[in-house]
């Protein structure tokens, strides 16, 4: 069998979700020195399979991708493939000390715009917008997420595209600037991808809130919860903004009860921006009984 068959198997075996084969075939074709042309693709698998088994295995798959970065050499497509893989787990943690560095180094391995390497730009840029985001660094957030805007465009990463505009929407939100934030979530609903659709849901009913409308923020969250692909983490942002609507009616303890029901999501979800945030209302509206 050679390097691309063994790719080939590996990578068909992950599309197939059988990640304990993804994780065994590569350690297997790790210690064989025949098939280390490919050895950094196979780490790439390897850590993003470990990711989707169970978060626990984080460590595990933080040293797969920097293994394999340090292996690819002067394969800086293969080398930025595995930099936006780590820079999503550094997005997941709100880790800007570790993101900041790999975005210098990214930074480096795109100075020529390889193309090869620019397709990932929109991803790396969007990652390290996300762990800005998720570290609260919201005015250097929005810079970042604007170059995953202007490099998804340039390169033609669609579903980069609508995410991106969909996360800098939410920057604006949060920096209180309601104008560029409704135009920009306008073009993120003409780009987003089908699977986001309960997402935008959720952020027309935090636009409402933020500009005052709490009826139209009421009739976005009872949208976006009936929304049949809304996930545990939108849960918990569309539970925290009813939470919100119903304290600015002065209804405390039902605010403090929605708070609790989207805690109990953003933990489920591993949401850890979502349970800081949380955290700080719950404790805002004082002790309960």
């Amino acid at each position: 069998m050679d390097t691309q068959q063994v790719l080939a198997q590996v990578e068909a075996a992950f599309s197939r979700g059988e990640y304990g084969r993804v994780v065994y075939s590569s350690d297997q074709y790790l210690k064989n020195h025949a098939f280390e042309p490919v050895w950094p693709q196979l780490l790439l698998w390897k850590g993003i399979a470990l990711q989707r088994v169970n978060p626990a295995w984080q460590g595990q798959a933080i040293s797969c991708f920097r293994e394999g970065i340090a292996l690819a050499g002067k394969d800086r497509p293969t080398k930025a493939r595995l930099m936006v893989a780590l820079a999503k787990i550094h997005a997941e943690l709100g880790d800007c000390t570790s993101c900041e560095k790999l975005m210098k180094e990214f930074k480096r391995v795109a100075r020529d715009r390889d193309q090869g390497v620019m397709r990932w730009a929109a991803h790396m840029w969007y990652n390290y917008g996300c762990t800005l985001d998720n570290a609260f660094r919201y005015t250097e957030a929005a810079p970042a997420f604007s170059a995953a805007v202007e490099t998804a465009r340039e390169f033609g990463v669609e579903r980069m595209l609508g995410s991106a505009l969909h996360n800098l929407g939410g920057v604006y939100l949060n920096l209180g600037r309601l104008t560029e934030a409704k135009a920009t979530m306008q073009q993120a609903e003409v780009h987003a991808p089908g699977d986001f659709a309960a997402k935008l849901l959720s952020r027309r009913a935090e636009y409402s809130l933020a500009a005052g409308d709490l009826a139209g923020a009421q009739h976005w969250v009872t949208e976006a919860l009936l929304h049949p692909l809304v996930d545990d983490m939108t849960r918990a942002d569309v539970y925290f903004t009813w939470a919100q609507v119903l304290h600015r009616l002065n209804l405390t303890q039902q605010a403090y009860d929605k708070a609790l029901q989207a805690l109990d999501f953003a933990v489920r979800d591993m949401h850890l921006a979502g349970i800081h945030k949380l955290n700080g209302f719950l404790q805002l509206l004082g002790p309960r009984t």
